[in-house]
């Protein structure tokens, strides 16, 4: 019955590379390294199945007693090896990482459309890659996917998966897409949700666009798929005047967030009534903006979209307070009047953070200052910490006091310390001339990274 919604799809744009799966990699006293394998060797089939990635090895041979592997050594020689697996023995592996699947739609709202001259290289790629999505939870549109990919998640079981929806109306999704024809996003999600793949579903909202009417209609289907499909995600567009499409789009003002909040409130009543949970849940970005409160903890039930910027303020209230409550001083082993530094925050972010840090320095005479960075990088209007480029907290500097600077976890890659303006954490160590690093997601991990600054 789903055959129909397959025939005008076509493949994703995948980069070219070799065939099989390279080692870069061997564990001394795995079962790799045991049947002679070395980095540098291609692992071409498991079983007589064509491996493409990683996760093909992982699925192959996973539940297999007996394996058998085609190999090409790095020498070139073909082999073809096979090998009795006994209970609880690891392969001792690593696998050079997959080129992902690039994105071949036009979104009105990305942000790779706006990103400034010299922002991070990576910035600059959109990914439509399914494998990243159950992985690391980063979403897809699923517009250009083949039946042969969906039926891959299905049989390897890559679950969840999470799909940028956006609007169910297949003309505004495909409008907000830049596509020159529409697709049935919720066939190809039935088609997952059926076959018992769990989702997540995520609405960039674009004021005027794919509100209103056109987002109740989106979440009503949506709530079709419940409960295979467990939470929608509603974020609101960011863009700069340096995006390509900023005449095309209109920005969301503290106003319209409060509109916004009074007319999801009923529906969400109502699927927490009728599916048991919220459903439907707006980012945090939202309520900070209509100088409202973030829900309660039990508005968000397992948190299942902290990831994209919802219940992460209700979480650190919550750990805060009860971080509070406790004798911090001597869990966290710091003297009373220690800690003398700044914590920097975006300024959508700081009234939050400022308040439980008033209370931390009154209640421990600790020394730290909360200073809200502009953004200067993507623009004055961009006010998440997430966003705040390197060269921005140098700019602020004059702000900053005492011995040393934590910045927002979300802010710098931590693998290899990297901000979205390509300026590293230790270049920002160097100018400054304080010891840095990025902070955590609680008062008690701020805490602990002021000590462990201090203490350097």
């Amino acid at each position: 019955m789903y055959s129909e919604i397959f025939e005008t799809i076509y493949p994703i744009n995948i980069s070219k590379k070799e065939k099989g799966v390279r080692v870069s990699a061997v564990d001394a006293g795995g079962l790799g390294c045991e049947i002679g394998l070395e980095a540098g060797d291609r692992i071409m089939k498991i079983n007589g199945h064509e491996l493409h990635d990683f996760i093909d090895f992982q699925f192959y041979t996973g539940s297999e007693d007996r394996v058998r592997l085609d190999v090409i050594k790095k020498t070139g020689e073909a082999l073809q090896i096979e090998v009795e697996v006994g209970e609880g023995e690891i392969w001792g592996l690593d696998f050079e990482y997959f080129s992902p699947r690039q994105c071949a739609n036009d979104c009105l709202f990305c942000f790779c459309n706006q990103n400034p001259v010299g922002a991070r290289e990576s910035l600059f790629f959109k990914d439509e890659d399914t494998r990243l999505s159950f992985l690391h939870g980063n979403y897809t549109t699923m517009s250009s996917i083949s039946k042969l990919e969906l039926d891959r998640i299905i049989e390897q079981r890559l679950s969840p998966q999470y799909v940028s929806v956006h609007a169910t109306d297949p003309e505004v999704r495909r409008h907000l897409l830049g596509r020159k024809r529409t697709d049935d996003v919720m066939a190809k999600m039935r088609y997952l949700a059926d076959r018992n793949i769990d989702l997540h579903a995520q609405i960039v909202l674009c004021p005027g666009i794919n509100d209103s009417d056109v987002l109740k209609r989106t979440v009503s289907d949506l709530s079709t798929l419940h409960p295979q499909l467990s939470s929608v995600a509603v974020v609101p567009v960011v863009f700069t005047r340096l995006h390509n499409y900023h005449h095309l789009l209109t920005a969301v003002t503290d106003r319209y967030a409060r509109d916004l909040i009074r007319e999801m409130r009923p529906l969400q009543r109502e699927f927490h009534r009728r599916l048991g949970s919220t459903f439907v849940f707006l980012a945090d970005e939202f309520y900070l903006r209509a100088g409202r409160r973030v829900p309660a903890r039990s508005h968000y039930g397992e948190y299942p979209q902290i990831e994209d910027g919802v219940g992460m303020v209700r979480r650190f209230v919550i750990e805060s307070k009860q971080a509070m409550r406790r004798n911090l001083a001597s869990r966290l082993r710091i003297g009373r009047g220690s800690l003398h530094g700044t914590v920097a925050t975006g300024r959508l972010f700081y009234p939050v953070l400022s308040t439980y840090v008033s209370q931390l320095n009154e209640r421990l005479q600790t020394r730290l200052k909360v200073v809200g960075v502009e953004n200067r990088f993507f623009g004055e209007e961009i006010t998440v910490a997430g966003l705040i480029g390197g060269r921005d907290f140098l700019s602020a500097r004059d702000e900053f006091e005492g011995d040393f600077l934590i910045v927002p976890e979300q802010s710098c890659l931590k693998s290899g310390n990297i901000f979205l303006d390509d300026f590293c954490l230790e270049d920002l160590e160097r100018e400054l001339g304080v010891p840095v690093s990025h902070g955590g997601g609680s008062i008690v991990s701020l805490i602990e990274k002021a000590r462990d600054l201090e203490s350097k």
